[in-house]
Protein backbone atom coordinates (compact mmCIF):
# COMPACT_ATOMS: atom_id res chain seq x y z
CA UNK A 1 0.00 0.00 0.00
CA UNK A 2 1.58 3.53 -1.47
CA UNK A 3 1.33 6.05 1.60
CA UNK A 4 1.08 9.35 0.83
CA UNK A 5 4.38 12.04 1.47
CA UNK A 6 4.36 15.78 2.37
CA UNK A 7 5.91 17.98 0.00
CA UNK A 8 8.19 19.01 2.44
CA UNK A 9 10.09 16.20 2.53
CA UNK A 10 11.10 16.06 -0.99
CA UNK A 11 12.60 19.62 -0.17
CA UNK A 12 10.16 21.84 -3.21
CA UNK A 13 7.10 24.02 -2.55
CA UNK A 14 4.10 25.07 -4.89
CA UNK A 15 2.79 28.66 -5.84
CA UNK A 16 0.62 29.89 -8.29
CA UNK A 17 1.68 31.09 -11.76
CA UNK A 18 0.21 34.18 -11.94
CA UNK A 19 0.88 36.09 -8.40
CA UNK A 20 -2.35 38.70 -9.10
CA UNK A 21 -5.61 38.39 -6.93
CA UNK A 22 -8.67 38.35 -9.42
CA UNK A 23 -11.27 41.03 -8.47
CA UNK A 24 -15.13 40.60 -7.40
CA UNK A 25 -17.30 39.69 -10.29
CA UNK A 26 -19.60 42.93 -9.59
CA UNK A 27 -16.04 44.75 -11.19
CA UNK A 28 -16.82 43.11 -14.44
CA UNK A 29 -20.46 43.86 -14.46
CA UNK A 30 -19.45 47.60 -13.39
CA UNK A 31 -17.66 47.36 -16.67
CA UNK A 32 -20.15 46.67 -18.96
CA UNK A 33 -22.57 49.74 -19.46
CA UNK A 34 -24.90 47.34 -21.43
CA UNK A 35 -25.49 45.23 -18.64
CA UNK A 36 -27.37 48.16 -16.89
CA UNK A 37 -28.87 49.79 -19.73
CA UNK A 38 -30.55 46.24 -20.33
CA UNK A 39 -31.51 45.95 -16.92
CA UNK A 40 -33.32 49.41 -16.99
CA UNK A 41 -34.91 48.80 -20.21
CA UNK A 42 -36.30 46.28 -18.26
CA UNK A 43 -37.57 48.01 -14.97
CA UNK A 44 -39.01 50.96 -17.30
CA UNK A 45 -40.84 48.40 -19.38
CA UNK A 46 -42.59 46.89 -16.08
CA UNK A 47 -43.57 50.26 -14.63
CA UNK A 48 -45.34 51.48 -18.24
CA UNK A 49 -47.28 48.60 -18.49
CA UNK A 50 -48.21 48.73 -14.92
CA UNK A 51 -48.91 52.32 -15.41
CA UNK A 52 -50.80 52.06 -18.42
CA UNK A 53 -52.96 48.99 -17.16
CA UNK A 54 -53.89 50.10 -13.87
CA UNK A 55 -53.03 54.06 -13.88
CA UNK A 56 -50.73 56.18 -12.06
CA UNK A 57 -52.77 56.60 -9.12
CA UNK A 58 -52.97 52.44 -8.36
CA UNK A 59 -49.35 52.24 -9.05
CA UNK A 60 -48.16 54.51 -6.63
CA UNK A 61 -50.86 53.23 -4.18
CA UNK A 62 -49.44 49.59 -4.92
CA UNK A 63 -45.79 51.07 -3.99
CA UNK A 64 -46.10 53.55 -1.01
CA UNK A 65 -49.48 52.29 0.15
CA UNK A 66 -52.45 55.11 0.58
CA UNK A 67 -52.26 57.78 -1.35
CA UNK A 68 -52.51 61.14 -0.26
CA UNK A 69 -55.96 62.57 -1.61
CA UNK A 70 -54.92 66.36 -0.94
CA UNK A 71 -54.32 66.08 -4.71
CA UNK A 72 -57.47 65.44 -5.02
CA UNK A 73 -59.59 69.35 -5.38
CA UNK A 74 -62.82 70.01 -5.34
CA UNK A 75 -63.99 72.03 -8.02
CA UNK A 76 -68.23 71.94 -7.77
CA UNK A 77 -70.72 69.05 -8.88
CA UNK A 78 -72.91 68.50 -11.73
CA UNK A 79 -75.42 65.86 -12.83
CA UNK A 80 -74.78 62.53 -13.85
CA UNK A 81 -76.67 62.61 -16.92
CA UNK A 82 -76.29 65.96 -19.32
CA UNK A 83 -78.65 65.18 -22.19
CA UNK A 84 -81.93 63.39 -22.23
CA UNK A 85 -84.56 63.03 -24.59
CA UNK A 86 -87.61 65.12 -24.10
CA UNK A 87 -89.91 61.85 -24.01
CA UNK A 88 -93.07 63.77 -25.08
CA UNK A 89 -91.94 64.92 -28.49
CA UNK A 90 -89.91 61.81 -28.99
CA UNK A 91 -93.18 59.59 -28.29
CA UNK A 92 -94.85 61.32 -31.04
CA UNK A 93 -92.04 59.75 -33.59
CA UNK A 94 -92.61 56.95 -32.06
CA UNK A 95 -89.40 56.80 -30.04
CA UNK A 96 -89.55 54.92 -26.79
CA UNK A 97 -86.87 54.71 -24.02
CA UNK A 98 -87.23 50.73 -23.14
CA UNK A 99 -86.50 50.02 -27.58
CA UNK A 100 -84.08 52.72 -28.99
CA UNK A 101 -80.69 53.70 -27.88
CA UNK A 102 -79.27 56.75 -26.96
CA UNK A 103 -78.23 57.02 -30.28
CA UNK A 104 -81.41 56.76 -32.13
CA UNK A 105 -82.43 59.94 -30.38
CA UNK A 106 -82.96 63.19 -32.79
CA UNK A 107 -80.06 65.53 -32.09
CA UNK A 108 -83.13 68.34 -31.64
CA UNK A 109 -85.14 66.38 -29.00
CA UNK A 110 -82.14 66.08 -26.71
CA UNK A 111 -82.68 68.42 -23.44
CA UNK A 112 -80.59 68.99 -20.66
CA UNK A 113 -82.15 66.74 -17.31
CA UNK A 114 -84.12 68.62 -15.78
CA UNK A 115 -83.91 70.02 -11.94
CA UNK A 116 -84.98 67.07 -9.07
CA UNK A 117 -88.01 68.81 -7.85
CA UNK A 118 -88.29 67.38 -4.16
CA UNK A 119 -91.43 68.45 -3.57
CA UNK A 120 -92.85 67.50 -7.41
CA UNK A 121 -91.23 64.01 -6.26
CA UNK A 122 -93.31 63.22 -3.52
CA UNK A 123 -96.35 63.82 -4.90
CA UNK A 124 -95.38 61.07 -7.65
CA UNK A 125 -97.85 57.99 -7.44
CA UNK A 126 -96.64 56.03 -10.16
CA UNK A 127 -93.54 55.06 -11.04
CA UNK A 128 -93.86 54.38 -14.73
CA UNK A 129 -95.16 57.59 -15.93
CA UNK A 130 -93.50 57.65 -19.36
CA UNK A 131 -93.22 61.38 -19.21
CA UNK A 132 -91.05 61.24 -16.01
CA UNK A 133 -87.57 61.57 -15.63
CA UNK A 134 -86.87 60.37 -12.40
CA UNK A 135 -88.88 56.94 -12.12
CA UNK A 136 -87.97 56.30 -8.46
CA UNK A 137 -87.03 59.52 -5.80
CA UNK A 138 -84.57 59.08 -3.01
CA UNK A 139 -85.84 56.90 -0.92
CA UNK A 140 -88.69 55.86 -2.63
CA UNK A 141 -90.90 52.91 -3.50
CA UNK A 142 -91.00 50.48 -6.49
CA UNK A 143 -94.98 50.95 -6.43
CA UNK A 144 -95.33 55.21 -6.05
CA UNK A 145 -91.81 56.65 -7.20
CA UNK A 146 -92.47 59.14 -4.51
CA UNK A 147 -89.99 60.19 -2.18
CA UNK A 148 -89.69 58.79 1.23
CA UNK A 149 -92.39 56.17 0.66
CA UNK A 150 -89.86 53.22 0.56
CA UNK A 151 -85.96 52.12 1.21
CA UNK A 152 -84.47 52.30 -2.31
CA UNK A 153 -81.58 54.41 -1.81
CA UNK A 154 -80.67 57.05 -4.42
CA UNK A 155 -82.38 57.79 -7.13
CA UNK A 156 -83.64 55.76 -10.38
CA UNK A 157 -82.84 58.36 -13.84
CA UNK A 158 -84.78 56.93 -16.53
CA UNK A 159 -82.32 57.11 -19.73
CA UNK A 160 -81.90 55.02 -22.96
CA UNK A 161 -79.42 52.40 -23.33
CA UNK A 162 -76.33 54.04 -24.31
CA UNK A 163 -76.93 57.08 -22.85
CA UNK A 164 -73.50 58.74 -21.73
CA UNK A 165 -72.67 58.76 -17.82
CA UNK A 166 -70.58 61.29 -16.28
CA UNK A 167 -68.68 61.61 -13.24
CA UNK A 168 -70.39 64.33 -10.94
CA UNK A 169 -67.08 65.82 -9.08
CA UNK A 170 -63.12 64.96 -9.06
CA UNK A 171 -62.46 61.53 -7.83
CA UNK A 172 -60.57 58.66 -8.16
CA UNK A 173 -62.28 55.47 -9.24
CA UNK A 174 -62.21 53.05 -6.23
CA UNK A 175 -64.02 50.35 -7.41
CA UNK A 176 -65.95 48.26 -10.69
CA UNK A 177 -68.08 45.53 -9.83
CA UNK A 178 -70.17 43.57 -12.77
CA UNK A 179 -72.92 41.04 -11.44
CA UNK A 180 -75.78 40.90 -8.98
CA UNK A 181 -78.13 43.27 -8.47
CA UNK A 182 -76.76 46.46 -9.60
CA UNK A 183 -75.27 44.69 -12.62
CA UNK A 184 -72.51 46.69 -13.79
CA UNK A 185 -71.23 49.25 -11.40
CA UNK A 186 -68.61 52.44 -10.96
CA UNK A 187 -68.15 53.61 -7.66
CA UNK A 188 -66.04 56.97 -7.69
CA UNK A 189 -64.83 58.17 -4.38
CA UNK A 190 -64.91 61.52 -3.64
CA UNK A 191 -62.19 63.25 -1.04
CA UNK A 192 -61.98 66.88 0.44
CA UNK A 193 -65.52 67.90 -0.66
CA UNK A 194 -68.03 69.90 1.76
CA UNK A 195 -70.00 67.52 3.87
CA UNK A 196 -73.84 67.84 3.08
CA UNK A 197 -74.36 68.54 7.10
CA UNK A 198 -71.98 71.03 7.78
CA UNK A 199 -70.67 72.47 4.30
CA UNK A 200 -67.93 73.89 6.01
CA UNK A 201 -66.35 71.11 6.58
CA UNK A 202 -65.06 68.56 4.42
CA UNK A 203 -65.48 64.91 4.11
CA UNK A 204 -65.39 61.57 1.58
CA UNK A 205 -68.21 60.56 -0.55
CA UNK A 206 -68.92 57.76 -2.87
CA UNK A 207 -70.80 57.81 -6.17
CA UNK A 208 -72.33 54.84 -7.46
CA UNK A 209 -73.47 54.56 -10.90
CA UNK A 210 -75.45 51.30 -11.75
CA UNK A 211 -77.08 49.36 -13.83
CA UNK A 212 -74.25 50.44 -16.90
CA UNK A 213 -74.19 48.99 -20.29
CA UNK A 214 -70.33 49.44 -20.38
CA UNK A 215 -67.10 51.08 -18.87
CA UNK A 216 -64.88 54.18 -20.04
CA UNK A 217 -62.57 53.72 -16.76
CA UNK A 218 -60.41 51.39 -14.61
CA UNK A 219 -59.74 51.59 -10.99
CA UNK A 220 -57.48 53.61 -9.69
CA UNK A 221 -58.48 56.42 -12.71
CA UNK A 222 -58.53 60.01 -11.66
CA UNK A 223 -61.28 61.27 -13.17
CA UNK A 224 -62.67 65.34 -13.17
CA UNK A 225 -65.66 66.69 -12.36
CA UNK A 226 -68.18 66.10 -16.06
CA UNK A 227 -65.63 63.63 -17.43
CA UNK A 228 -67.96 60.97 -19.21
CA UNK A 229 -67.47 57.04 -17.38
CA UNK A 230 -69.73 55.05 -18.34
CA UNK A 231 -72.56 54.75 -21.12
CA UNK A 232 -76.00 53.37 -19.45
CA UNK A 233 -77.86 50.33 -19.94
CA UNK A 234 -79.89 47.51 -18.33
CA UNK A 235 -77.65 45.17 -16.75
CA UNK A 236 -78.84 43.24 -13.06
CA UNK A 237 -82.10 43.23 -12.06
CA UNK A 238 -84.05 45.51 -13.73
CA UNK A 239 -87.63 46.33 -15.40
CA UNK A 240 -86.34 48.61 -17.74
CA UNK A 241 -83.06 50.59 -18.93
CA UNK A 242 -81.81 53.47 -16.38
CA UNK A 243 -79.01 54.66 -14.44
CA UNK A 244 -79.20 54.41 -10.68
CA UNK A 245 -77.50 56.92 -9.25
CA UNK A 246 -76.73 56.99 -5.05
CA UNK A 247 -74.04 59.04 -3.26
CA UNK A 248 -72.76 57.40 0.10
CA UNK A 249 -70.50 58.35 3.08
CA UNK A 250 -67.48 57.15 3.85
CA UNK A 251 -68.87 55.49 6.90
CA UNK A 252 -70.99 52.91 5.19
CA UNK A 253 -69.87 49.42 5.62
CA UNK A 254 -69.69 48.72 1.35
CA UNK A 255 -70.95 50.63 -1.52
CA UNK A 256 -73.37 50.54 -3.22
CA UNK A 257 -74.97 50.82 0.03
CA UNK A 258 -77.91 48.73 0.22
CA UNK A 259 -80.19 49.17 3.89
CA UNK A 260 -81.22 45.55 4.11
CA UNK A 261 -79.68 41.85 3.64
CA UNK A 262 -82.11 39.37 1.98
CA UNK A 263 -81.98 37.46 5.00
CA UNK A 264 -83.44 40.41 6.64
CA UNK A 265 -86.17 41.06 4.62
CA UNK A 266 -86.95 36.79 4.48
CA UNK A 267 -86.98 36.72 8.10
CA UNK A 268 -90.12 39.81 7.58
CA UNK A 269 -91.61 37.76 5.26
CA UNK A 270 -91.30 39.91 2.32
CA UNK A 271 -89.45 39.59 -1.05
CA UNK A 272 -87.01 42.16 -2.42
CA UNK A 273 -89.54 44.02 -3.44
CA UNK A 274 -92.03 44.32 -0.74
CA UNK A 275 -89.50 45.33 1.47
CA UNK A 276 -88.29 48.54 -0.47
CA UNK A 277 -92.10 49.11 -1.03
CA UNK A 278 -92.57 49.02 2.95
CA UNK A 279 -89.62 51.05 3.67
CA UNK A 280 -87.66 48.21 5.41
CA UNK A 281 -84.51 49.76 7.42
CA UNK A 282 -85.33 52.96 5.44
CA UNK A 283 -83.63 55.07 8.35
CA UNK A 284 -80.18 53.00 7.68
CA UNK A 285 -80.33 55.61 4.27
CA UNK A 286 -80.03 58.42 6.30
CA UNK A 287 -77.23 57.50 8.49
CA UNK A 288 -75.18 55.85 5.06
CA UNK A 289 -76.08 58.07 2.37
CA UNK A 290 -77.06 61.20 1.54
CA UNK A 291 -79.48 62.70 -1.09
CA UNK A 292 -77.63 62.32 -4.63
CA UNK A 293 -79.74 64.85 -6.77
CA UNK A 294 -80.23 67.35 -4.46
CA UNK A 295 -76.08 67.41 -3.16
CA UNK A 296 -74.94 67.77 -6.98
CA UNK A 297 -77.58 70.54 -7.41
CA UNK A 298 -76.19 72.52 -4.61
CA UNK A 299 -73.30 72.93 -5.81
CA UNK A 300 -71.11 74.03 -3.05
CA UNK A 301 -68.88 76.99 -3.98
CA UNK A 302 -65.07 75.56 -3.24
CA UNK A 303 -63.01 77.13 0.05
CA UNK A 304 -61.39 79.07 -1.66
CA UNK A 305 -63.92 81.57 -1.98
CA UNK A 306 -63.88 84.75 0.30
CA UNK A 307 -67.16 84.69 2.14
CA UNK A 308 -68.56 88.46 3.01
CA UNK A 309 -71.26 88.05 6.09
CA UNK A 310 -73.83 90.64 6.88
CA UNK A 311 -76.69 90.56 9.37
CA UNK A 312 -80.24 91.95 8.90
CA UNK A 313 -82.03 92.82 11.79
CA UNK A 314 -85.69 91.09 11.83
CA UNK A 315 -88.03 93.03 9.93
CA UNK A 316 -91.01 94.90 11.76
CA UNK A 317 -94.34 92.35 11.46
CA UNK A 318 -96.81 93.38 9.05
CA UNK A 319 -100.18 91.81 8.64
CA UNK A 320 -101.33 91.01 5.31
CA UNK A 321 -103.84 93.91 5.51
CA UNK A 322 -101.43 95.94 6.26
CA UNK A 323 -99.01 94.95 3.94
CA UNK A 324 -101.15 95.12 0.82
CA UNK A 325 -102.53 98.42 1.95
CA UNK A 326 -99.08 100.00 2.47
CA UNK A 327 -97.89 98.45 -0.91
CA UNK A 328 -100.92 100.08 -2.68
CA UNK A 329 -99.88 103.45 -1.42
CA UNK A 330 -96.62 103.06 -1.98
CA UNK A 331 -97.38 102.42 -6.12
CA UNK A 332 -99.98 104.94 -6.20
CA UNK A 333 -97.96 107.49 -4.96
CA UNK A 334 -95.26 106.33 -7.31
CA UNK A 335 -97.49 107.03 -10.10
CA UNK A 336 -97.63 110.64 -8.69
CA UNK A 337 -94.06 111.10 -8.92
CA UNK A 338 -93.33 109.35 -12.22
CA UNK A 339 -96.60 109.85 -14.67
CA UNK A 340 -96.08 111.73 -16.95
CA UNK A 341 -98.60 112.96 -19.98
CA UNK A 342 -98.13 114.68 -23.31
CA UNK A 343 -100.47 117.68 -23.96
CA UNK A 344 -102.39 116.59 -20.91
CA UNK A 345 -105.80 118.71 -20.08
CA UNK A 346 -105.81 119.22 -16.21
CA UNK A 347 -109.42 119.88 -15.48
CA UNK A 348 -109.46 121.67 -12.50
CA UNK A 349 -112.68 120.94 -10.46
CA UNK A 350 -114.81 122.28 -7.47
CA UNK A 351 -115.14 120.81 -4.03
CA UNK A 352 -118.43 119.50 -3.50
CA UNK A 353 -119.80 117.56 -0.15
CA UNK A 354 -120.71 114.25 -1.67
CA UNK A 355 -117.60 112.99 -3.73
CA UNK A 356 -117.61 109.97 -6.13
CA UNK A 357 -114.30 107.71 -7.50
CA UNK A 358 -114.26 107.41 -11.06
CA UNK A 359 -111.45 105.39 -13.31
CA UNK A 360 -110.28 107.04 -16.64
CA UNK A 361 -107.80 105.57 -19.23
CA UNK A 362 -104.72 107.15 -19.39
CA UNK A 363 -103.17 109.42 -19.98
CA UNK A 364 -104.37 111.47 -17.24
CA UNK A 365 -102.46 113.24 -14.31
CA UNK A 366 -103.22 113.06 -10.43
CA UNK A 367 -103.54 115.96 -8.47
CA UNK A 368 -103.08 114.69 -5.52
CA UNK A 369 -101.79 111.35 -3.95
CA UNK A 370 -104.07 108.66 -2.57
CA UNK A 371 -105.40 108.90 1.40
CA UNK A 372 -104.05 106.98 3.88
CA UNK A 373 -105.13 103.56 4.42
CA UNK A 374 -107.74 103.75 7.20
CA UNK A 375 -106.52 101.84 10.56
CA UNK A 376 -106.79 97.72 9.86
CA UNK A 377 -108.97 95.70 12.33
CA UNK A 378 -109.26 92.58 12.91
CA UNK A 379 -111.49 90.88 10.08
CA UNK A 380 -113.41 87.34 10.10
CA UNK A 381 -112.04 84.87 7.58
CA UNK A 382 -115.36 85.98 5.21
CA UNK A 383 -114.50 89.22 5.56
CA UNK A 384 -110.63 88.37 4.56
CA UNK A 385 -111.43 86.35 1.60
CA UNK A 386 -113.97 89.43 0.44
CA UNK A 387 -111.03 91.88 1.37
CA UNK A 388 -108.66 89.26 -0.67
CA UNK A 389 -110.70 89.35 -3.65
CA UNK A 390 -111.11 93.12 -3.67
CA UNK A 391 -107.41 93.36 -3.62
CA UNK A 392 -106.79 91.39 -6.63
CA UNK A 393 -109.33 94.08 -8.39
CA UNK A 394 -107.00 96.92 -7.89
CA UNK A 395 -104.43 94.80 -8.81
CA UNK A 396 -105.41 94.31 -12.19
CA UNK A 397 -106.68 97.53 -12.59
CA UNK A 398 -103.38 98.92 -11.63
CA UNK A 399 -101.86 96.68 -14.47
CA UNK A 400 -104.16 97.78 -17.16
CA UNK A 401 -102.71 101.20 -15.79
CA UNK A 402 -105.73 103.15 -14.75
CA UNK A 403 -105.32 106.79 -12.91
CA UNK A 404 -107.38 107.34 -10.07
CA UNK A 405 -109.02 110.93 -10.16
CA UNK A 406 -111.42 112.53 -7.28
CA UNK A 407 -114.29 114.48 -8.94
CA UNK A 408 -117.68 115.93 -7.69
CA UNK A 409 -120.64 113.94 -8.61
CA UNK A 410 -121.69 117.30 -10.43
CA UNK A 411 -118.30 118.61 -11.67
CA UNK A 412 -118.14 122.51 -12.31
CA UNK A 413 -115.12 123.25 -14.49
CA UNK A 414 -113.46 126.47 -12.88
CA UNK A 415 -110.35 126.39 -15.72
CA UNK A 416 -108.61 124.26 -17.86
CA UNK A 417 -105.01 124.69 -18.69
CA UNK A 418 -102.65 122.44 -20.95
CA UNK A 419 -99.13 121.04 -19.51
CA UNK A 420 -96.50 120.00 -20.98
CA UNK A 421 -94.61 116.98 -20.12
CA UNK A 422 -91.60 114.74 -20.81
CA UNK A 423 -92.58 111.10 -23.37
CA UNK A 424 -94.98 108.96 -22.01
CA UNK A 425 -93.44 105.86 -23.22
CA UNK A 426 -92.17 104.21 -20.11
CA UNK A 427 -96.04 104.71 -18.76
CA UNK A 428 -97.33 103.13 -21.91
CA UNK A 429 -95.04 100.39 -22.52
CA UNK A 430 -96.17 97.35 -22.53
CA UNK A 431 -95.95 94.59 -20.23
CA UNK A 432 -93.79 91.98 -20.34
CA UNK A 433 -94.50 88.35 -19.20
CA UNK A 434 -92.36 86.88 -16.30
CA UNK A 435 -90.27 83.39 -17.85
CA UNK A 436 -88.15 82.90 -14.89
CA UNK A 437 -87.31 84.10 -10.96
CA UNK A 438 -83.43 84.69 -9.92
CA UNK A 439 -82.93 84.66 -6.37
CA UNK A 440 -80.25 86.65 -5.13
CA UNK A 441 -78.18 86.74 -1.97
CA UNK A 442 -74.52 86.90 -0.05
CA UNK A 443 -74.17 83.36 -0.29
CA UNK A 444 -73.57 82.76 3.04
CA UNK A 445 -75.60 83.10 6.31
CA UNK A 446 -74.22 83.27 10.11
CA UNK A 447 -77.42 81.83 11.75
CA UNK A 448 -77.91 84.79 14.07
CA UNK A 449 -80.58 86.71 12.83
CA UNK A 450 -82.78 87.63 9.05
CA UNK A 451 -80.92 86.91 6.19
CA UNK A 452 -82.09 89.49 3.18
CA UNK A 453 -82.80 88.27 0.10
CA UNK A 454 -83.71 90.06 -3.67
CA UNK A 455 -86.38 88.04 -5.83
CA UNK A 456 -86.31 89.28 -9.09
CA UNK A 457 -88.48 88.63 -12.31
CA UNK A 458 -86.63 88.30 -15.44
CA UNK A 459 -87.65 87.31 -19.18
CA UNK A 460 -86.43 84.37 -21.33
CA UNK A 461 -83.50 86.32 -21.93
CA UNK A 462 -82.71 86.31 -18.25
CA UNK A 463 -83.21 89.99 -18.42
CA UNK A 464 -84.85 92.50 -15.28
CA UNK A 465 -88.01 93.03 -16.28
CA UNK A 466 -88.96 96.60 -15.17
CA UNK A 467 -92.66 96.33 -15.61
CA UNK A 468 -93.56 92.68 -15.71
CA UNK A 469 -96.84 90.62 -16.12
CA UNK A 470 -97.19 88.52 -12.44
CA UNK A 471 -100.28 86.58 -13.44
CA UNK A 472 -99.99 83.88 -10.03
CA UNK A 473 -98.32 83.95 -6.92
CA UNK A 474 -95.09 82.87 -5.97
CA UNK A 475 -94.30 80.29 -3.03
CA UNK A 476 -90.86 81.14 -1.22
CA UNK A 477 -89.62 77.71 -0.01
CA UNK A 478 -86.53 75.93 -0.05
CA UNK A 479 -85.15 73.08 -2.15
CA UNK A 480 -82.80 72.24 0.07
CA UNK A 481 -82.44 72.97 4.02
CA UNK A 482 -84.63 74.50 6.20
CA UNK A 483 -85.57 78.16 6.68
CA UNK A 484 -88.50 80.86 7.31
CA UNK A 485 -89.69 83.70 4.60
CA UNK A 486 -91.16 86.50 5.57
CA UNK A 487 -93.62 87.29 3.31
CA UNK A 488 -93.72 83.85 2.06
CA UNK A 489 -95.96 84.25 -0.79
CA UNK A 490 -95.25 87.11 -3.31
CA UNK A 491 -97.64 88.74 -5.51
CA UNK A 492 -97.00 91.30 -8.36
CA UNK A 493 -97.94 94.06 -5.95
CA UNK A 494 -94.86 93.01 -3.47
CA UNK A 495 -92.35 94.01 -6.32
CA UNK A 496 -91.44 97.31 -7.66
CA UNK A 497 -89.10 98.04 -10.82
CA UNK A 498 -89.08 93.81 -11.12
CA UNK A 499 -87.67 93.02 -7.71
CA UNK A 500 -88.77 92.14 -4.07
CA UNK A 501 -87.45 92.08 -0.76
CA UNK A 502 -87.34 88.89 0.79
CA UNK A 503 -86.30 88.13 4.58
CA UNK A 504 -85.61 84.70 5.08
CA UNK A 505 -84.34 82.69 8.90
CA UNK A 506 -82.14 79.48 8.60
CA UNK A 507 -83.27 76.84 11.12
CA UNK A 508 -79.91 74.98 11.57
CA UNK A 509 -76.74 75.11 10.09
CA UNK A 510 -77.56 73.42 6.56
CA UNK A 511 -76.76 74.51 3.50
CA UNK A 512 -80.03 76.05 2.07
CA UNK A 513 -80.53 76.39 -1.26
CA UNK A 514 -83.90 78.81 -2.31
CA UNK A 515 -86.63 77.94 -4.87
CA UNK A 516 -89.16 80.02 -5.83
CA UNK A 517 -92.13 77.90 -6.90
CA UNK A 518 -93.62 77.46 -9.29
CA UNK A 519 -90.78 79.04 -11.00
CA UNK A 520 -88.12 75.66 -11.39
CA UNK A 521 -84.92 77.85 -10.84
CA UNK A 522 -83.07 77.71 -7.53
CA UNK A 523 -80.66 80.12 -5.68
CA UNK A 524 -76.89 79.24 -5.14
CA UNK A 525 -76.32 77.52 -2.30
CA UNK A 526 -75.75 80.17 1.12
CA UNK A 527 -73.28 78.27 3.86
CA UNK A 528 -73.48 78.28 7.34
CA UNK A 529 -70.75 80.50 8.14
CA UNK A 530 -69.45 80.61 12.01
CA UNK A 531 -68.42 84.27 12.97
Amino acid sequence: MTSLVSRRKHGFASGPLHNKREPHPVYFLSQRSSFWIATLSVMAFIIGNMIGQHGWYLFMASVLGNQDDSLIVYMGTVSPIEKVPDYSKWSAYGGSAELHTFRQVPQNLLIDLPQYDQYEQLRTRSASTTSSFYSVGNRGSYSTGAENSGSHPGVDIRVPIGTPVRAVANGIVEEIKTGGGYGNVVIVRHPNVPDPDRPNSLTTLYSCYAHLQSFLVSEGDVVQKGQQIAYSGDSGFVTGPHLHFQMDRESAPFHPFWPFTDEEATKAHLTTDQAVDVGLYSERLTEYTVHPMLYVQSNYPSFTQQVVVQDVQAPPVLTREERVALRIHQRLAEHVAEVPASSVVVQTVAANTQDTTVHTAPPLNVLKPAPPAAPVVRLSLAQRIAQSRQERIQERLEREKFATLQVARTPTIVQTSEVASRDTESILMEQVIVANVEVQHDESYSGRGWEKITVQLTDAQGNLIFNPRLDRDIYMHTAYGDAEFRPAILSQVDFVQGEAEVYMLPRGRRTIVIQAQPFQNVSRPMEYVKD
